[in-house]
């Protein structure tokens, strides 16, 4: 076998062995310390071919989705030992009714009275933005 083919033959292996590491470890540093490869060599071969790149770019994805995996089992995990931190993170992202607010108090004033478009856009950019009561007293 000539010294060309080897060396394809063992950058092959490589990179194979790089994309199933990606696929475990979503980090291009670990995956290259694993493997036993350099990372300027990793974003070289990524450069040079359009393939690679792609292959790179969904076995990080399909890690990131493992490490996703891993991750909310620790946070259930957590939630069983009754965790406080972990059911507010929990709660705080999967739960409108406990998600993070924020209230807008304020008001508006012009020179001129505003025409009854300014007024009917204004109304309209409100309702799109969330905003409620627009134009309604509070009751004390």
């Amino acid at each position: 076998m000539s010294k060309d083919k080897t060396v394809e033959l063992r950058q092959k292996k490589l990179k194979e062995a790089l994309l199933e590491q990606l696929k475990r470890t979503p980090t291009v540093e670990t995956a290259c310390q694993k493997v036993g490869v350099g990372r300027a060599t990793v974003y070289r071969w990524r450069d040079q071919s359009k393939g690679f790149k792609e292959q790179m770019e969904s076995a990080l994805n399909e890690g990131r989705i493992f490490m996703s995996d891993i991750a909310e089992n620790q946070l259930f995990a957590l939630i069983g030992e009754k965790k406080y931190e972990a059911i507010r993170l929990y709660l705080s992202t999967h739960n409108p009714r406990y998600s993070n607010k924020l209230e807008v108090t304020g008001s508006v004033s012009t020179d001129k009275p505003l025409t009854k478009e300014q007024k009917k856009l204004i109304r309209e950019a409100l309702k799109l933005s969330s905003v409620r009561h627009y134009g309604k007293k509070k009751k004390n």
